[in-house]
């Protein structure tokens, strides 16, 4: 059940800034950062976007709105800002940014991916970019529960998954994305604003060991 005070964003940031996000590094592999847009307009809700199929990597998944590192970005948060922009048309200007997440390697694809949080204010207009964005999913932070996730291994839709998942209606959050909601929701709980998630067989625990590994 997640707690919904005035207090989240505040409670939320000093979690983050509580224990230093740690850094997977793997040869080769290209950084890229994604934002986590938390909508704090009645109750929190997460914005996350289904990729187009013509996509090169991760096509028609459920993602963070995010993208690689170009070479001028400063940090992780500002390539999570700018690649949020490019893709669902949010100012920059308009996220509070909380803190960062432990880092994740998507060894399919080849990128390490660290997730930045980042509050909202107001419900913002989005403009989605159709070369990479298919649609976007509003989601409430509290239907993000134990009674939608699926183990790895479990069949939707005549498909089978190999990671833990998250399925809110019909729309599977799978592979690095619910590694990605696992740490957000284990954060939380460390805020006081949710029960950690249960254990899962997709990998050996939370905080991401050194030793896992993921699609």
């Amino acid at each position: 059940m997640i707690a919904m005070d005035e207090d989240f964003r505040e409670r939320l940031r000093n979690a983050l800034a509580s224990r230093s996000p740690r850094r997977f590094s793997q040869e080769g592999a290209r950084d890229a950062s994604v934002l986590i847009p938390i909508v704090g307009v009645g109750e929190p809700t997460l914005i996350f976007t289904v990729r187009t199929d013509t996509l090169p990597s991760h096509k028609g998944q459920i993602a963070f709105p995010g993208g690689s590192a170009d070479p001028g970005d400063a940090s992780p948060i500002e390539t999570a800002l700018r690649e949020t922009h490019e893709e669902i048309g949010l100012e920059p200007t308009r996220v509070d940014v909380l803190g960062r997440l432990d880092s994740f390697p998507t060894f399919v694809s080849g990128f390490v991916v660290t997730p930045v949080v980042g509050w909202l204010d107001h419900e913002p207009d989005l403009v989605p970019n159709p070369a990479e964005v298919a649609t976007i999913l509003h989601v409430p932070v509290r239907e993000l529960s134990e009674e939608i996730r699926s183990e790895a291994g479990f069949s939707h839709q005549e498909k089978t998954y190999p990671t833990e998942a998250w399925v809110w209606q019909d729309n599977v959050i799978w592979g690095v994305t619910a590694r990605i909601v696992r740490s957000f929701l284990w954060s939380l709980s460390q805020a006081g604003l949710a029960e950690a998630p249960p254990e899962t067989t997709s990998w050996t625990g939370f905080p991401l060991d050194d030793a896992d590994v993921g699609s």
